[in-house]
């Protein structure tokens, strides 16, 4: 995983703990203005592109 997309999950795990959905979508925002992109998360917890960060 690149460091940018590390980044942009952390920002969006960050995001949904702290506000949930909302915090998603502010999460989106902050990582595309940085340039890391977007990350879209889908709620099948045994998805592996969904998994959390450890």
């Amino acid at each position: 995983m690149s460091t940018r997309e590390l980044t942009a999950r952390r920002l969006q795990q960050i995001g949904r703990t702290v506000a949930g959905e909302r915090g998603g979508r502010v999460a989106n925002r902050v990582s595309e203005a940085i340039g890391c992109g977007r990350i879209e998360l889908c709620d099948d917890p045994s998805c592996p592109n969904c998994a959390p960060i450890e």
